[in-house]
């Protein structure tokens, strides 16, 4: 029996759909009514006057055809909330286990009941929390949470420029791509770089928050004029950042004829524009078959930089790894012991992997000259504030009943910019 994978990105009101199976060379838009245009699947749910759930395209006909309301966002909703549909009391996690588990049969139908073996899941602005949410939903339908890989719109985006943009593509080779999202909040902006030198991280994604800008966003500015202003002005000021090879722009009105024109101004020879946003589906659907890809890059929520410490250890002299480029902010926080000898400094090399540079920080803990050489034993811990801060933290774990533990603690606060610290 065939294996399918899909990709879902979850927007406020409709659901977008990839899908990958085993003849498959690359992830596609999956059209569930088989109409296009259509490709979307509403995010309404209703129950017909016989009792039955109606979903997607039905619910909305339905809808409009009895004049009936339905319940048209469940995405982002909070857990457990409760609604009324015709008099019956239901919790949105019910009825969005109901509306994706009718989804799924139309595709298991279409492909002879082939299996569903992955599900890539994305959506606007995805918190923690709607994770968590959204793997009990999964669950209750029959899908494990082995078999999900939640992604956000930054990570989708870089999964699909790994597989079918600058990354993937040896013609367009160190190019930079950016992806701009104006959602229901403001602007997103998602920028893969190259890194100067290809040694290991040949590529790293930074992301950008405008939305403070933008008040917003486009979807609460009402007059044409001047929401296609702001795009304008918006976009324009994310290029400024960087210029990218390629240029997807995503969100509510950018697939308009004012949107179009507004692009033009930011067309060259040597940058594609593409707008629509399929990239984040088929992105997520990539994800769900990543053993297929290895380049090694660093994502949404991983660190820059590789932090080691100038030790002695296995006979030679030698640097040893406390983070690397590419942990999210909780995998770094690791911690090693030290026994000094003949020196009362540590030496940490920091290096910043978006450029291949590195700097070497001192630190050397007061009030512990008196001690006998190799008797001064610390805990070396790491913590990362955020991207670019990083506290290194030094324990007195003591030395046996020669000198007890104090369990003093010292800090050092490094501030991380492009190669300097």
């Amino acid at each position: 029996m065939a294996a399918l994978m899909l990709g879902l990105d979850f927007g406020k009101t409709d659901l977008l759909i990839s899908l990958w199976n085993e003849e498959s060379t690359c992830a596609e838009i999956y059209n569930i009514f088989g109409t296009k245009g259509d490709e979307a699947v509403p995010s309404m749910v209703i129950y017909s006057e016989d009792g039955r759930l109606l979903i997607g395209k039905e619910a909305v006909e339905y809808s409009l055809k009895t004049q009936t309301s339905g319940i048209t966002a469940l995405y982002g909703q909070k857990e457990g909330e409760e609604v009324e549909l015709n008099g019956m009391k239901k919790t949105v996690e019910e009825l969005l286990s109901a509306y994706l588990d009718s989804v799924f049969s139309v595709i298991r139908r279409r492909y002879g009941g082939a299996l569903i073996a992955r599900i890539g899941i994305t959506g606007e602005r995805l918190s923690e929390s709607e994770k968590e949410r959204l793997t009990k939903v999964f669950e209750r339908i029959g899908y494990s949470k082995e078999k999900l890989y939640f992604s956000t719109h930054a990570d989708a985006f870089l999964w699909y420029e790994l597989c079918e943009g600058v990354a993937g593509s040896d013609t367009v080779k160190n190019q930079a791509a950016m992806a701009l999202d104006y959602d229901s909040k403001g602007l997103l902006c998602y920028l893969l770089h190259p890194a100067e030198e290809d040694r290991g991280i040949p590529y790293y994604l930074e992301t950008a928050d405008y939305s403070e800008l933008m008040s917003g966003g486009l979807a609460s500015i009402w007059q044409e004029e001047e929401r296609y202003g702001c795009f304008s002005r918006m976009t324009e000021l994310a290029l400024g950042r960087k210029d990218a090879a390629r240029l997807y722009v995503t969100g509510l009105h950018v697939e308009t004829p004012q949107a179009a024109e507004v692009l033009q101004q930011f067309s060259r020879a040597d940058r594609r524009i593409f707008c629509g946003r399929s990239l984040y589906a088929l992105g997520a659907c990539y994800h769900a078959v990543k053993e297929r890809f290895t380049k090694k890059v660093i994502g949404d929520g991983q660190i820059f930089h590789n932090v080691s410490l100038f030790a002695y250890k296995d006979a030679r002299n030698g640097l040893v790894p406390l983070a690397l480029a590419g942990m999210t902010l909780a995998e770094a926080e690791g911690s090693v012991q030290v026994l000094l000898d003949d020196t009362l400094e540590l030496k940490f090399q920091i290096e910043d992997m978006r450029i291949r540079k590195s700097i070497t920080c001192a630190f050397r803990p007061d009030d512990l000259s008196e001690r006998e050489n190799r008797t001064i034993r610390l805990e070396v811990a790491l913590q990362f504030l955020d991207y670019s801060t990083l506290v290194i933290k030094l324990r007195d774990i003591g030395f046996g009943s020669i000198h007890p533990p104090t369990f003093r603690v010292w800090e050092q606060i490094v501030q991380l910019g492009r190669g300097q610290a």
